[in-house]
């Protein structure tokens, strides 16, 4: 593994664990808080190590070589469309008035795993596809 693979991990992983933790602990806080400002305090923790995490994602990616920025640019694009794809056709279910009763907080708070979900799935496709053109 590279050296800046290997940062990348120190740096990623941690900030990830960070956000777990915070928004667990964010979770099992807010219901119990009863003043507006350390409502909000609570809600927003988590973006912390989130702020971290993209800051990792985008050092890793600007010193990546070419082929590695490209495969990661070109996974992050199908990961972005395949995710606003995703959301948009379970939002317009939601107007269809189908039954479901989900509130937009809970919707919302999925966006970025999911993004980061969709990817490591396309990452893993796009270098396939890449060494089977070698």
């Amino acid at each position: 593994m590279r050296a800046v693979h290997k940062r990348y991990l120190r740096e990623f992983i941690p900030a990830m664990l960070a956000y777990v933790v915070l928004v667990v602990l964010s979770g099992f806080l807010l219901p119990k808080t009863a003043s507006l400002p350390w409502r909000v305090v609570l809600a927003v923790l988590p973006l912390l190590p989130i702020v971290l995490a993209i800051r990792a994602m985008v050092r890793v990616l600007r010193d990546q070589d070419e082929l590695e920025r490209r495969i990661d640019l070109e996974s992050f694009a199908i990961a972005a469309m395949a995710t606003g794809f995703g959301f948009f056709s379970f939002g317009l279910l939601l107007l269809a008035d189908l039954g479901w009763q989900v509130r937009g907080g809970a919707v919302a708070i999925w966006v970025m795993p999911c993004l980061f979900a969709t990817f490591g799935l396309a990452k893993l496709l796009v270098v396939r596809r890449y060494r089977h053109h070698e």
